[in-house]
């Protein structure tokens, strides 16, 4: 399946920028989510939106994979050998922020290079989108882990996943315009978004980034896999497998 993946995101990166390269603007809509592409930055910002395409792919590459283990009841293989939860758990965690950055990363170089604009795209301004969609997956690779670790079932986690990073958008939207939410709670609600996964893409594929932005896209990053990580591993210690 990883491999499947990794083709499937290669492909797609190359033939976008091959139907961009041929001036036909194309359009594709992800639960009524249109996105429109008039251009080459276009699909090099896509990348950048786990929400809208990469994050599906994502989230069922590591949900199915640690679902499996719940499946198949290989944890005890695991636990014979004499590997702790600690050990079992970060193992999971450090795979899935790696396999969830190199999905991003490889689409971005596969847009890079079939772009035929190199010389052009390769500023410090991409370099730091880069950067900061790196770190944006990472984190978004031990959220999907989290959840796939404390779901037991495969098809659920699956879902849930999926729901988690298709449905993200609409969440906030829908609790930004709740009118019984007080102004000191909309301001928290508020902080929530931009320091959410949702909200770094959101910033990395709208603005144009600087170093202080990118410091602290990365930053704010770390602090989501630590957090989900360290969540992750304190109720896994206490499942019984």
């Amino acid at each position: 399946m990883f491999y499947g993946i990794m083709a499937f995101t290669g492909i797609l990166a190359f033939s976008l920028m091959m139907i961009m390269r041929r001036d036909i603007r194309v359009g594709i809509s992800v639960f009524g989510n249109l996105t429109a592409f008039k251009g080459i930055q276009d699909i090099l910002r896509i990348g950048t939106e786990d929400q809208k395409g990469l994050g599906i792919l994502i989230a069922i590459l590591i949900s199915v994979w640690i679902g499996q283990e719940y499946q198949w009841k290989t944890w005890q293989h695991k636990w014979i050998t004499g590997k702790s939860r600690t050990h079992i758990y970060l193992s999971k965690a450090l795979f899935s922020s790696a396999a969830s950055a190199a999905v991003f990363l490889l689409f971005e170089l596969i847009a890079l290079f079939s772009s035929g604009q190199i010389s052009h795209i390769l500023t410090s301004e991409y370099v730091a989108m880069i950067i900061c969609g790196l770190a944006v997956y990472a984190a978004l690779g031990a959220v999907i882990c989290l959840l796939s670790m404390l779901i037991k079932s495969n098809t659920t986690s699956t879902i849930v996943c999926l729901c988690y990073v298709l449905f993200s958008e609409t969440l906030w939207s829908a609790i930004r315009n709740l009118n019984s939410i007080s102004s000191s709670v909309m301001k928290i609600v508020e902080f929530g978004i931009w320091h959410s996964i949702y909200g770094m893409s959101v910033i990395i594929s709208s603005t144009s980034l600087s170093v202080a932005m990118t410091i602290r896209i990365v930053i704010n990053s770390i602090v989501i896999m630590l957090i989900a990580t360290i969540s992750g591993l304190l109720v896994f210690r206490k499942y019984e497998l």
